[in-house]
């Protein structure tokens, strides 16, 4: 009993002491993100990807309007397959 008493006041002391030492340190300590003046290749290629756009005008145009689906290919005149075409035809 006497054991687990000790551990237990050597855990806490370090805990609040690891508090003490963050918090005294500067919280955090995390990097800024924004970091003016820099700019790498990512976000250069951000900054292109943000200046597209994309011309949708060709949804108009009568050359696009005319288009046509392809028909459907009957296939009802094809003769079906097994059913499962992994299975052996041992039987």
């Amino acid at each position: 009993m006497k054991k687990n008493i000790t551990t237990i006041i050597i855990v806490s002391v370090l805990v609040v002491a690891g508090i003490w030492w963050w918090v005294s340190s500067g919280g955090t300590g995390g990097v800024p993100i924004n970091i003016p003046g820099t700019s790498g290749p990512t976000l250069q290629l951000v900054d292109r990807l943000k200046n597209i756009k994309i011309d949708t005008s060709f949804f108009n145009d009568q050359e696009f309007l005319n288009l046509e689906a392809a028909p459907k290919t009957d296939i009802s005149s094809l003769s079906r397959g097994r059913s499962n075409p992994f299975t052996s035809r041992k039987k």
